[in-house]
């Protein structure tokens, strides 16, 4: 059984999507964006590229400089 994206408005009013797993686990979220639409693209941007998509290891971040993936909020 495949995910399943969930496009939500929002704390900020912004649009987001989740990708939900079959056992309902969240599996990733989205950036903002400003409106529908352009939500919508980005889950067709996915979908597009998920599919195919290398994988690779980003490597740990150096001393003193920032990780994106750290930085990132909690859900």
């Amino acid at each position: 059984m495949a995910g399943t994206f969930e496009l939500f408005a929002d704390s900020d009013a912004s649009f987001r999507f989740q990708l939900t797993a079959p056992d309902g686990t969240v599996m990733a979220v989205s950036k903002p964006f400003p409106d529908k639409r352009a939500a919508v693209a980005g889950i067709a941007a996915v979908r597009e590229y998920a599919g195919m998509g290398f994988v690779t290891e980003v490597p740990a971040p150096k001393p003193g400089r920032v990780s994106a993936v750290a930085d990132f909020p909690a859900w």
